[in-house]
């Protein structure tokens, strides 16, 4: 079906529909407004429809960039979470459209909000549904005094311009609109909480309009009228269903099918939960046949394999990016845009925005520059698909890519020490870049031991080497948390105490706090096997005598046939010490001098082996 077909189906009947819905809900104004042609909603409500109808019906996908793709024939539906209750999103829009629930739909980006909206703008129109749909982008606002009212009635009046306010007004007062709001965490920090306010507002003086508004995840604590719907990432059935919908050679559909099993699907579950990023794992596994385990070789082969699809789009013919770059040094430049705006915290960039971070990063790759930032900014949208453009305001495919590419810089530029790189990043290890120090480390694991763990471990154990962890363990603690935790799990009728630092609150800590605790889990990786010879074989009435003399509170839990029990124990030197603590402390102080005088030896031996083999034991 053409997009002139699609776009006109049912529009003629529902705008017939529509007018006839009014004149029985308000005969007499209507043929009064009528008579005074001041309300001809015939003419330029149907082409706002129509312009929105087409803007909802297609969408255009990494598998086919030149052309767009039928919404209805890729789309998989959807769940959501409200509280503890799973629901699908037929009933979803069900208790919109009945109840006029007002409806935040939650989710991270590429998880399909905005789909959804379009989704249920098209059924509106298809089904005959006797609501006006409004669709309408947040990001449209701009920074000027304009309400939100008038922003919506604007977007309205592009497409008609004998639309009045009074008209606005009054299908608001008569529940004939159907909102569709959508973005609202891309509305700048300025103006959020006023549009959070007028939405409000809005929703309390029209109560029979139905009102949708799509977010990120956030507190949504004034919104008492709103139910919050988290929506949900594709399940493994889901996905499944989705690969087999998309237009793609069957073959390699079927073969990519059959490797994705439900244990590939957990692996690579942030990669396969929405539609764009399981596209791209697709188009990944055609090429390589396979899905990389480490994450940084799966974003490069990401890179390489969109590359090559703009190369294969054209036929064999290789043809130029519009820059005139070499794919080398276009990747480059974005390694480069991505470092910067990484470092500014920027994820979503406005027209000149983007352009800035383009400029900045060609003036690193050329002293002189002859390229033009719209050409880059063009290969970036739809050479190499890195970046998507909604509008004039861009944004990565997935976060995760600027993450890879800061990375790689932080890694491939030697320029400075790594240990000042890495010092001079804000929020280091912050939850938002919880992965950016694993990255690095499985990039060049040599040269992040050497070049910042070594150097860490030395401060570590030159303050450790006054201590002694038998009779002052929270001086050992303190430098990795506030506190410990004691697990204890009935297994086969004997006790296994082991004591352990909270992950959980890794993020609360301070800087120097979430290093030294970094280094402890590498730690913990390399001497797993000795950590049991650690472990505190105190019986569960010992732990209970403890636990009642000084107040503590035991937590428990099952797993499995297993009882687990967990007490929070503070940094006080007579609970730890009376709780066998001592051989903890005195693990952590012996393993992280190990692991440093281990670090220096291989690379020491391996230095020596480089000039032995390959320079002959010459001195260059």
């Amino acid at each position: 079906m053409s997009i002139e077909e699609l776009s006109n189906k049912g529009i003629d009947s529902f705008v017939n529909n529509f007018v006839s819905f009014i004149s029985k809900k308000a005969p007499e104004f209507c043929i009064t407004q009528y008579k005074k042609h001041e309300m001809k909603l015939n003419k330029g409500l149907p082409e706002y429809i129509k312009a929105n109808y087409q803007r909802c019906a297609f969408v255009r996908t990494l598998l086919k960039r030149d052309r767009p793709t039928e919404l209805d024939k890729i789309y998989e539906s959807l769940q959501f979470k409200i509280d503890d209750n799973i629901l699908k999103e037929d009933e979803i829009k069900s208790s919109i459209s009945t109840d006029l629930h007002r409806t935040i739909i939650s989710g991270y980006a590429g998880n399909g909000k905005t789909i959804f909206l379009k989704k249920i703008y098209k059924e509106l129109i298809d089904n005959q549904v006797n609501f006006y749909p409004i669709f309408f982008e947040l990001r449209n606002i701009s920074s000027g005094t304009q309400t939100l009212f008038d922003c919506i009635y604007e977007s309205i009046l592009t497409y008609s311009d004998s639309f009045t306010q009074e008209q606005f007004t009054y299908g608001l007062k008569k529940g004939l609109f159907y909102f569709l709001i959508d973005g609202l965490d891309e509305v700048s920090d300025l103006q959020q909480s006023n549009i959070q306010e007028e939405i409000i507002k809005l929703t309390l003086k029209y109560p029979y309009c139905p009102f949708v508004v799509t977010s990120r995840p956030n507190e949504f604590t004034t919104w008492e009228n709103f139910h919050i719907a988290h929506l949900l990432p594709f399940d493994y059935r889901r996905c499944q269903s989705y690969i087999t919908k998309i237009d793609f050679v069957e073959e390699r559909k079927t073969e990519f099918l059959e490797f994705l099993t439900k244990r590939k699907f957990a692996e690579h579950e942030e990669f396969l939960s929405n539609p764009l990023l399981a596209s791209m794992m697709l188009l990944t596994f055609d090429e390589y046949g396979d899905i990389p385990a480490k994450r940084h070789i799966f974003y490069e082969k990401c890179f390489q394999v969109l590359i090559k699809e703009h190369d294969a789009s054209k036929g064999r013919f290789l043809r130029p990016l519009k820059s005139k770059l070499s794919h080398e040094n276009l990747e480059k430049v974005f390694m480069y845009f991505c470092a910067i705006s990484y470092q500014d915290q920027k994820y979503r960039f406005s027209l000149q925005e983007v352009d800035k971070y383009i400029d900045l990063s060609l003036q690193i790759v050329y002293s002189d520059n002859k390229c033009k930032e719209n050409d880059i900014r063009y290969d970036f949208v739809h050479s190499v698909s890195l970046l998507l453009q909604d509008g004039n305001f861009f944004e990565f495919i997935h976060r995760s890519f600027q993450e890879y590419f800061f990375a790689k810089f932080i890694v491939n530029d030697r320029e400075l020490e790594l240990e000042k790189k890495l010092d001079n990043i804000d929020g280091l290890f912050s939850y938002e870049k919880a992965n950016l120090i694993p990255m690095i480390d499985d990039m060049d694991h040599d040269y992040f031991e050497t070049e910042y763990i070594l150097k860490k471990l030395a401060i570590l154990n030159e303050y450790f080497e006054s201590i002694d962890p038998e009779n002052e363990p929270e001086k050992i603690f303190e430098q990795f948390n506030e506190y410990l935790i004691i697990c204890s799990v009935s297994l086969d009728k004997e006790n296994f105490n082991l004591p352990f630092f909270p992950d959980s609150i890794l993020f609360d800590l301070d800087k120097e706090k979430k290093l030294n605790y970094f280094i402890l889990i590498n730690v913990h990786k390399k001497y797993r096997k000795h950590i049991y010879e650690y472990s505190l074989n105190l019986s569960s009435n010992d732990i209970l005598k403890v636990v009642s003399k000084y107040d503590l509170c035991i937590k428990k839990n099952t797993i499995g046939d297993n009882l687990l029990q967990m007490i929070e124990i503070r940094l006080d030197r007579k609970i730890l010490i009376e709780l066998n603590c001592t051989k903890y402390a005195q693990y952590i102080k012996k393993s992280l001098n190990d692991y440093y005088h281990d670090i220096l030896f291989r690379t020491t031996k391996q230095r020596s082996i480089i000039d032995e083999i390959i320079f002959k034991n010459r001195n260059l």
